[in-house]
């Protein structure tokens, strides 16, 4: 489903002493979880830190009366659209625990967060920053130029961005034939997932990633790609069984966790033509997605170089003929945490984000009311017994001299 290594990631990155972010820290965690991130993820962040100097600047490219120029124009500035990388500042989502989010507006390099992939956008339609855009782009490009037979499909879509990106490159070439298959929860993860990372946590808690499939729907709709478009609501072990048996030239996978990409590959993979690619958003930030892969990967001898897109996207271009084979009972897989059947969680209504301004005034708030009835307390006593306070207050002044 939705992305999550790379906020931990960012996260990490903004308590670092970089020059983007020393400014101002992008977001606040407990000291413990800074600790762990700068002992355990040092790896992790000298790849995070190169993919950010090396993100590309948030910029499209002039209009040319060529159409293969105003064709990649286009899709240049659908991309900064995507991300909300078209004005000059965006604002940025930030996490806390048990599901607390933030908002905080990104300025001057602070956008090259967004930029990287590195954060949650608060409007954004994608996590996944632009360099993966353009290799997606790069992917759907090449398939439909080498007549790679079948469809597309995203598995883990949030709010559409990258499957919309994925229809407009067709649509530009005018490959209406293939169909982009859009799967998600569409409520969120269900309880556990992401649990098994302690940098994670557990996802479920954040209904930020919970977004309706109409939601999804009307971002289609609003950027003019209705058309070839199928949705796959559901949680995957409920959904990608019934996906087994048909053909793929693109398969995205953006589940985050074992269960998710193990299932994913089993049911979609044998159905991938040869050239067809395999794109996986979190190989490189999270465990348990790269320990699904590589399984995968060494259990049906696919010996395809796997290639980086950035510091946590991967992917390889199938090149042998050799069959894997369909999973033969629905293809369900034992979730890593051990929990049983994916059940959705209980969401809240209220989907706005507060700002980090807010939610310090809200805690200066609470801590003046906290002193004021303890100040109305003290006062009530005074009144009930005028001599009992400073009877209290002299013996503590007594305790404290001897």
């Amino acid at each position: 489903m939705c992305p999550a290594g790379w906020v931990i990631l960012g996260e990490a990155l903004a308590r670092a002493e970089s020059p983007i972010t020393a400014r101002k820290p992008l977001y606040h965690r407990p000291q413990r979880a800074m600790t762990d991130a700068s002992t355990t993820d040092s790896p992790r962040l000298e790849a995070a830190r190169a993919s950010l100097s090396a993100a590309r600047a948030a910029r499209a490219r002039g209009v040319r009366p060529d159409p293969e120029e105003l064709r990649s124009a286009y899709l240049d500035l659908l991309k900064l659209c995507l991300c909300d990388l078209a004005c000059a500042s965006t604002v940025s989502v930030g996490r806390g625990q048990d599901g607390l989010v933030w908002s905080r507006e990104l300025h001057g390099d602070e956008v090259r967060l967004r930029s990287a992939g590195m954060d949650w956008p608060l409007t954004g339609l994608t996590m996944i920053g632009l360099a993966r855009l353009d290799d997606l782009q790069t992917c759907v490009e090449s398939v439909v130029r080498d007549g790679v037979e079948g469809d597309l499909i995203e598995v883990g879509a949030w709010r559409g961005g990258a499957s919309i990106l994925m229809r407009a490159t067709l649509d530009s070439l005018d490959a209406d034939e293939r169909t982009v298959y859009v799967a998600d929860s569409f409520q969120g993860f269900p309880p556990g997932d992401g649990a098994a990372d302690p940098r994670v946590g557990d996802l479920s808690t954040f209904d930020f990633l919970a977004v309706p499939v109409d939601e999804v729907r009307a971002n289609f709709a609003r950027l003019g790609y209705e058309r070839g478009v199928t949705f796959v609501p559901g949680f995957f072990e409920e959904t990608m069984p019934g996906l087994t048996g048909r053909r793929w030239s693109l398969i995205r996978l953006d589940g985050d966790t074992y269960a998710a990409t193990r299932l994913a590959l089993r049911c979609l993979y044998p159905g991938l033509s040869v050239g067809g690619h395999l794109v996986v958003d979190d190989y490189g930030s999270l465990d348990e997605c790269r320990r699904a892969v590589d399984e995968f990967r060494a259990e049906h001898g696919i010996v395809e170089p796997l290639e980086e897109v950035d510091f946590t996207g991967a992917r390889w271009r199938r090149e042998s003929d050799t069959p894997v084979e369909w999973p033969t009972h629905g293809g369900a897989e034992p979730h890593a945490n051990g929990r049983g059947a994916a059940r959705a969680v209980a969401r809240s209504e209220e989907r706005r984000v507060p700002t980090i301004h807010e939610l310090n005034l809200a805690r200066e708030n609470e801590e003046l009311r906290a002193r004021l009835a303890t100040a109305e307390a003290e006062l009530g006593e005074l009144r009930a017994s005028p001599l009992r306070a400073p009877r209290r207050w002299l013996r503590r002044r007594l305790g404290r001299l001897g």
